[in-house]
């Protein structure tokens, strides 16, 4: 055990040096500025554990989309234990500690299951550094998705336990995968853990053939992630509930789905890391995001896995890894295969993600693991095979010669290809780059460079290579020579983004000198609302609720059967003063930020008494758009009101008694039946309960104009509660508390027989 706390230890200080100061920071957070946690995760976390914090958890999120779902959107990862530590550290300092922390993990994790297979652990060693730093992983820091790295980190657990089980049908290692893939779960993101069930999937049906009892390992296997759910179930039920009411509930359509598959001309990364650019000033030319479509795993990582995959001695095993590469590959390049579709259209839950080429970081995994392998036959005195030092040599050379042809053939040798890529619609180059003077030879400049480096590492790696069949105490220089180029190609693309510029001071100054229940249309950084403390009628984020997405996109005279979170705000509508829009925060120029004054907000509450029944909800959403339509005294419903409101305009008073972020107290004096209207985002998970001197003793609360709320009223004097339940979630925390207590029990109890027969 001593021993593998050593090696366990070097892979914590081998992931902090290549992070590097941002662990220390209070100020700086790891992550690109123009990335995701810059855009979303900073402003979640802050608001999410604040509340905690404070003694409440927060189950509704008032300040982006009118209102959307908070724990039950999986993102918000309230509920993953590893989050607590945003309870004790600074904001940044946890950002960067929890990012610090699960590659950390994605490495020690590697490493167990690298050696429950058998490794040596200075060989497992090697797995674990190549995985936390492979393009596959690490780049998803740059694009700042925390969950994703969250939810990556605890994958090889779940190969890990699934190993043991075949191997020693100790109920203990299905509760390790089913561990594993709860605490994914908690992690907050839904694609991985479903894709970790798939690659799972195949993991177990590759390696059942052969063990002995085969029936009762199926039956094991099959239980992982049922007990999964069981043990995730307080995050599970109610994300499950808020899935359905989101504008992907029912799936993507298939054009959305197919976005993000892996291009086939991006095997050239296993080779070149920076050959489509992505690398310092150089932007990534090719298809998609390269952090997407990165499979570097370093030139040595490569030599070793392909060494270890070659070893005869471990034939079956490896045929059975090198099948489960290839799948994952397959199901990484998306919809350049015919396989995608298929899934799409039969496999239930495949049509509700997109991004395919997530499938490429357990390829990436996999060879990892097979680099362990290689490096365990280094250690064991195999000699390096002659064939892999002069494949390595061939390309290295061929890496040069591409480098001299591109410095004698020109920029042009590169406006085709780069107007080929373009021409797919799948790259985010902005095609007016052609026309700057200087881009072509730079970029030309760049990938000459690129294939310069790369050439250069694959000639130096081959000598070494070939040295070590004659001296083989250069083994393990061959095994430390490639992690050392691995982290310096992770090191290189760390970045960092100063906390204070996205607090936003100057909007806040601005904020707290007009006070008042409003909301504003921020589209400078639309999540910065949550930091803020000021809703925001958009966001930036899959969990707004359906019915909320297609009235705004009617707004903006689009068609609300396409709704997305993606919509972009060119005009003003007057729903969005019936959202209680005050302000618009726009961007300007010298990266300023414009203030822009709405007409005539709303109130928050307010009481009307004409109304029209549209049970159709596009025929309701089309009246809507009628710019002519008294938004301020007619709602439109989809079932008639019990109780009825009378004729007239209401009079009446409106005060709020208490509020938090999942629940409105209000005192309603009206002298005649009429309906509130709560321009607040509707969701069924809203109840109303009324106080014992109420008028009513019931209420109910009805979608008003598609995607707001309204409650009937009857004539007097009311005192009532509307709250925010998600379903789900008091059932999932006794499931899940009672799950983890026996499951540990379990774990506790085995380990004091043992110590008692022993006695005994």
């Amino acid at each position: 055990m001593t021993n593998h706390l050593r090696w366990l230890l070097l892979l914590a200080v081998t992931a902090a040096l290549v992070i590097g100061g941002p662990l220390l920071s209070t100020t700086t957070v790891l992550s690109s500025p123009s990335a995701d946690v810059a855009s979303q995760f900073l402003f979640s976390r802050a608001f999410g554990f604040d509340e905690i914090a404070q003694g409440h958890i927060p189950f509704w999120n008032p300040y982006i989309y009118g209102g959307v779902p908070f724990l039950g959107d999986f993102q918000s990862a309230l509920l993953y234990p590893p989050n607590l530590i945003f309870l004790v550290l600074p904001l940044a300092t946890a950002i960067n500690w929890s990012f610090g922390l699960h590659v950390f993990l994605l490495g020690a994790l590697t490493y167990g299951w690298a050696i429950g297979r058998g490794l040596r652990p200075a060989a497992a060693w090697v797995s674990g550094a190549l995985a936390m730093f492979s393009g596959t992983f690490f780049l998803h820091i740059y694009a700042g998705h925390l969950s994703n790295v969250c939810a990556m980190a605890w994958v090889p657990m779940v190969f890990w336990g699934i190993d043991r089980w075949i191997a020693q049908r100790h109920l203990g290692w299905i509760c390790l995968s089913a561990a594993a893939a709860a605490l994914q779960i908690y992690a907050g993101h839904p694609q991985y853990v479903y894709f970790t069930a798939i690659i799972a999937g195949a993991y177990a049906l590759i390696h059942l053939p052969g063990t002995s009892r085969w029936p009762q390992a199926a039956v094991g296997l099959l239980a992982i992630y049922p007990l999964a759910a069981l043990l995730a179930a307080a995050q599970f039920l109610p994300g499950l509930a808020a899935a359905q009411e989101s504008v992907r509930s029912g799936g993507v359509n298939y054009e959305f789905a197919a976005m993000f598959s892996f291009p086939p001309e991006n095997f050239l990364t296993l080779l070149a890391p920076w050959i489509f650019g992505g690398h310092g000033e150089i932007p990534y030319w090719g298809r998609c995001y390269l952090w997407e479509m990165s499979f570097y795993l370093g030139v040595g990582g490569l030599l070793l896995a392909a060494f270890g995959a070659g070893n005869s001695k471990n034939k079956v095993p490896n045929i059975r890894l090198g099948i489960l590469v290839l799948v994952a590959l397959i199901l990484a390049l998306g919809t350049h295969t015919p396989l995608h579709h298929l899934l799409y259209d039969w496999l239930p839950g495949f049509g509700s993600f997109r991004g395919s080429s997530k499938f490429l970081y357990f390829a990436g995994l996999f060879l990892a693991l097979f680099a362990g392998l290689g490096m365990d036959r280094l250690l064991s005195g195999d000699k390096p095979t002659r064939a892999l030092g002069l494949t390595a040599l061939v390309l290295g050379l061929g890496l040069l010669g591409a480098s001299f042809w591109l410095s004698r053939s020109g920029p042009d040798s590169l406006r085709h290809l780069i107007a080929a890529i373009l021409a797919t619609k799948e790259s985010y180059l902005n095609p007016e780059a052609l026309l700057l003077p200087k881009f072509l030879p730079d970029l030309l400049e760049a990938t000459r460079q690129s294939l310069t480096l790369a050439g250069s590492l694959w000639i130096g790696f081959a000598l070494l290579w070939l040295a070590a069949r004659r001296w083989q105490k250069l083994a393990p220089v061959l095994g430390g020579a490639a992690i050392l180029e691995i982290a310096i190609f992770a090191g290189s693309t760390v970045a960092t983004f100063p906390l204070a510029q996205f607090t936003y001071q100057p909007v806040a100054e601005y904020l707290e000198a007009h006070p008042g229940d409003y909301r504003v249309l921020n589209t400078v950084n639309p999540d910065s609302s949550m930091l803020l403390r000021k809703g925001n009628v958009w966001g930036y984020d899959p969990s707004v609720l359906k019915r909320y997405a297609e009235l705004l996109t009617v707004t903006q005279g689009g068609n609300p059967a396409q709704a997305s979170q993606y919509l972009p705000f060119s005009t003003f509508h007057p729903i969005l003063a019936m959202l209680r829009c005050q302000w618009a925060f726009l961007p300007g120029e010298n990266n300023q930020i414009t203030i822009k004054p709405f007409p005539d907000p709303f109130p928050h509450f307010f009481l009307v008494s004409d109304y029209q029944v549209i049970p159709d909800a596009s025929d309701l959403l089309e009246a809507l758009r009628n710019p002519t339509f008294d938004l301020k005294t007619k709602i439109l419903l989809e079932e008639e009101p019990n109780p009825k409101p009378d004729p007239g305009t209401p009079a009446g008073s409106i005060r709020v008694l208490d509020s938090s972020t999942d629940h409105w107290t209000l005192d309603v004096k009206t002298d005649r039946a009429a309906i509130l209207v709560i321009p607040d985002s509707y969701s069924p998970d809203w109840h109303v309960t009324a106080r014992p001197d109420s008028a009513q003793k019931e209420y109910s609360l009805l979608p008003a104009n598609h995607a707001l709320r309204a409650i009937p009223l009857s004539k007097g004097h009311h005192v009532f509660t509307m709250e925010y339940q998600p379903r789900g979630f008091r059932l999932g925390a006794i499931v899940s508390l009672l799950t983890w207590s026996l499951l540990i029990a379990c774990v506790a109890i085995a380990p004091l027989r043992r110590h008692l027969t022993f006695h005994e």
